[in-house]
């Protein structure tokens, strides 16, 4: 789910921004952009998300305040910026080109003047950027949990519209067996010049009404949207994301053996707005945690 997060925090003369969005994403993605001077900080940073929550993408920002620019120093890569000339001495000799190497051309090299941290204290600033960052995740937080609210009520209308869809599909069985008897016979009587053998006839109906028995299929399909409900009606704080996952594929499975066993082009018509709306639920679904 969607979600924003910032706020600003203050370790000794260095100021920090702290900006999280999330985006939906099936499983758990982490982005961070910071410093080089917060390398070392990078994987608390990342288990700090990663203890909050379980799908999304996120992206971490944490940018340097105006304080630390005016602040810091000037680091110079000593060693690169000899490397850098041998190298293009190298190149003037061998190409036997005009002109010297100056400061000039070396100041176009970006990597050798960097912008160094002042000395800190890597708990002292982990403590006040981790405070920082626990703000903006309850910021983000709160967003995707109105956004949840909003993405539940969606899916039990959807959950509502596949029952309904399911009694009418239960009510409409029965009667598809008949149908297909009455057929059989017509189309003997025709073919045979008479009557069929009703014995036999009863056989072949029998075998027929098994075949296309759809009642533990639809028995199954209730107990799996039941579980689904409980599950998006449950205030445990555990993730259900990947179950819910589960019983829609259960209910998938259900609903498409009832389509090859369906005999009954209404009962087919409703297969499929069935599907339809599962559809658009697993759509849903792979937002949630």
């Amino acid at each position: 789910m969607t979600g924003y997060g910032r706020t600003e925090v203050q370790s000794g003369e260095s100021r920090f921004a702290i900006e999280v969005r999330s985006l939906n994403n099936r499983y758990l993605d982490i982005q961070i952009k910071a410093p080089r001077s917060l390398a070392m900080l990078e994987p608390r940073i990342r288990k700090t998300v990663q203890d909050r929550f379980s799908r999304g993408r996120f992206d971490v920002y944490i940018t340097a305040g105006t304080d630390r620019e005016k602040n810091g120093r000037i680091a110079i890569d000593e060693k690169m910026a000899a490397n850098y000339i041998a190298a293009l001495k190298h190149i003037k000799k061998k190409f036997k080109l005009k002109g010297d190497v100056d400061l000039t051309m070396l100041a176009g090299f970006r990597d050798l003047l960097t912008l160094a941290a002042e000395d800190e204290n890597a708990e002292e600033l982990w403590k006040v950027l981790s405070s920082g960052l626990s703000h903006v995740l309850d910021e983000l937080d709160t967003m995707r949990t109105v956004e949840g609210s909003v993405l539940v009520q969606d899916i039990n209308i959807r959950l509502g519209a596949v029952t309904r869809m399911s009694k009418t599909v239960q009510e409409l069985a029965p009667a598809t067996v008949e149908n297909a008897r009455k057929r059989m016979s017509e189309t003997l009587t025709r073919l045979l010049n008479e009557q069929p053998d009703p014995v036999r006839l009863a056989q072949e109906v029998a075998i027929l009404a098994e075949r296309t028995d759809i009642t533990e299929e639809l028995t199954r399909l209730d107990s799996h949207v039941r579980q689904f409900c409980s599950l998006l009606g449950g205030s445990s704080s555990e993730s259900i994301g990947k179950k819910l996952d589960f019983l829609l594929q259960e209910m998938n499975r259900e609903v498409n053996t009832i389509a090859s066993k369906a005999m009954n082009a209404r009962i087919s018509l409703e297969v499929v707005n069935m599907k339809a709306e599962l559809e658009k639920i697993r759509e849903q679904v792979q937002n949630i945690e």
